[in-house]
């Protein structure tokens, strides 16, 4: 074999490994393409999948968001890692803010203790969960185990209550039917004590005109003005133990109001007494009896003025609300603030101030905020106390205003 010819046969060689060089690169080509495909596809699944992901993790924030009950997750040490907008606002804090702080500074007792034991356990998982209070406010938690996909648990998850209505219409709800049993026997024993009553001040009457001596005279004197005083007392017992019938009509609370304080005015001035006012700037329209309700602010002014003896300051003012009516029907209220600048009212004491004949006065009859109660009740409003953070007590008032339907403009929601 010559030269010539081992040259051609190599030559031929490289063009037939050329050729399979070709095939596999147009091979490896196609292979490459269809790689690329599939990576587009998995691509575009991906990107679904994350869409899908951050979209649900947009509704889970705005669904966290949006509800109306406050919501607290923690580690299993109870330390805060999320809360949503409504605990923000129950609390007055951010998120920022308690990011990373023991669940106990939120809630205290008895969340200040820690370990996991405490929080992963069912202590706080029941059907009437555990009552705290703070500013201000009565909160129902509820606490629930969060549990990874394995079913290990990482946290808790809390769920928080604003019951504050709540418990102030149950606590309404045990005085009326209190108030209701005592107004009965009340009546019962007024109208037996009164006959006889009659009967000393008509014989002490007849014994002023006849006696001739002097001390004799002011014995008997001093039996009426006692028996006048008696009777004065179980005129109000009557008023409180008798259902009497509102006279209902459509009403603007500040022209109450108005009235009240023109009339208690001169009062004030004697007792050295400044008054500040401020009405809100809408008209407060109730259906209510204006008489009884000059009756119910008559009557926490004058006990504002016996709670500042050597002189201070009245603070009336009014203000619109919003909250739910017996049914978790949502509705709106007038609220009448009564603050005085006096020593306040004892703690013990603020459970048991509208109860019947009970009273801190020497001479007091236990009854005027118990009258107030009652004619509150027959408005379907609510009456709380309280003492103010400078100082004195405050007892706020609300009454349900007119609703749409009934001819006057509806007064703008409020959320307090």
């Amino acid at each position: 074999m010559n030269e010539i010819d081992i040259l051609q046969k190599s030559f031929e060689e490289f063009n037939q490994a050329t050729i399979r060089l070709q095939e596999s690169y147009a091979s490896l080509e196609e292979k490459f393409a269809g790689l690329n495909r599939e990576m587009e596809a998995k691509n575009i699944e991906l990107e679904k999948a994350i869409a899908e992901k951050k979209e649900a993790t947009n509704d889970l924030e705005n669904i966290l968001s949006s509800l109306i009950t406050g919501v607290v997750v923690t580690d299993l040490d109870g330390n805060i890692r999320t809360v949503n907008r409504c605990a923000e606002v129950y609390f007055e804090e951010s998120q920022a803010s308690l990011q990373g702080r023991h669940i106990g500074y939120l809630l205290g007792a008895p969340f200040e203790g820690g370990g996991k034991k405490v929080f992963t356990s069912t202590s706080y998982e029941s059907d009437t969960g555990v009552k705290i209070r703070k500013k201000g406010r009565i909160f129902e938690v509820f606490g629930s185990p969060v549990r990874a996909w394995d079913g290990r648990v990482s946290g808790t998850v809390f769920a928080i209550r604003d019951i504050t209505k709540i418990e102030m219409l149950e606590d309404m709800a045990k005085r009326t039917e209190k108030l209701v049993a005592m107004g009965e026997m009340a009546a019962n024993i007024a109208h037996e004590i009164r006959n006889p009553l009659g009967s000393i001040e008509l014989f002490a009457s007849l014994l002023v005109k006849e006696l001739d001596n002097e001390k004799e005279k002011n014995w008997a004197s001093h039996i009426i003005a006692s028996v006048k005083n008696m009777d004065n007392k179980i005129s109000n017992l009557l008023i409180f133990a008798r259902n009497r019938s509102p006279v209902f009509k459509r009403i603007n609370i500040h022209d109450v109001l108005k009235d009240v304080i023109v009339f208690s005015r001169q009062l004030m001035n004697q007792e050295n007494i400044s008054l500040t006012i401020q009405y809100a700037d809408f008209e407060p329209l109730i259906n209510g009896d204006a008489e009884m309700l000059k009756q119910v602010f008559l009557n926490l002014i004058l006990n504002a003025l016996q709670a500042m003896p050597e002189g201070g300051i009245l603070h009336v003012t009014t203000n619109p609300f919003t909250g739910l009516r017996m049914g978790g029907r949502p509705a709106s209220y007038v609220e009448i603030r009564v603050a005085d600048s006096g020593a306040g009212i004892p703690e013990e004491h603020l459970d048991k101030i509208f109860d019947p004949f009970f009273s801190t006065r020497e001479r007091g009859s236990g009854l005027g905020l118990a009258i107030v109660h009652s004619i509150l009740d027959m408005h379907q409003g609510l009456i709380v106390a309280d003492n103010r953070t400078e100082g004195g007590a405050v007892l706020n008032v609300l009454l349900p205003l007119l609703e749409e339907g009934s001819g006057i403009e509806p007064v703008p929601a409020i959320s307090r």
